[in-house]
């Protein structure tokens, strides 16, 4: 009787040791480094459209006010706590969050400005003829200039536009 009242201990024992863990094995989430430069690369952009749309489709774009991300003054502290738990649970950082959002609106905008500048240069070159008093070619000259000098106003770099490019109209219904 002795051995299997041992016997007995030893099993639950051994058990209680096989079912506590000792040493956490889950694997712990390590969130990536926060980028800090101005330009936005395309995989920080992959990651914050697939983001942004969980973002829009959970409703936090109602909690969170439009002008929310200009005012940087204590702003992380004065999210909504369902928006900051979320957020540290995709391993968000706030602030860079709301200035790619910043960022993607600029380069959508800029896109659409570059392709309207495109178009219209490409009209004012076809009136360019050669019967045309020098005068003339100047001022058309002077437009296309003009219209090139407007496609930098917004500061956006041209990796930018590359995220942008070819799917404006995907990012355009995501933004608004």
């Amino acid at each position: 009787m002795k051995k299997y009242v041992i016997l007995a201990v030893v099993c639950v024992g051994l058990f209680k040791i096989l079912t506590t863990r000792l040493i956490d094995f889950r694997v712990h989430k390590v969130c990536p480094i926060v980028q800090t430069s101005e330009t936005i690369s395309r995989k920080e952009a992959d990651f914050f459209f697939q983001k942004w749309q969980e973002y829009k489709m959970r409703g936090y774009v109602e909690k969170v006010p439009e002008n929310f991300a200009f005012d940087e003054v204590n702003m992380v502290d004065r999210l909504p706590w369902i928006v900051k738990l979320w957020m540290d649970k995709n391993c968000i950082d706030a602030s860079r969050f709301y200035y790619t959002e910043q960022r993607m609106r600029a380069a959508l905008k800029a896109y659409d400005m570059r392709k309207h500048a495109e178009s219209v240069i490409a009209i004012l070159s076809e009136q360019i003829t050669p019967d045309m008093d020098k005068s003339q070619k100047e001022w058309y000259k002077t437009l296309i200039e003009d219209q090139k000098k407007m496609v930098k106003i917004e500061g956006v770099t041209d990796e930018e536009l590359k995220i942008v490019e070819g799917r404006e109209k995907q990012l355009q219904k995501l933004l608004n």
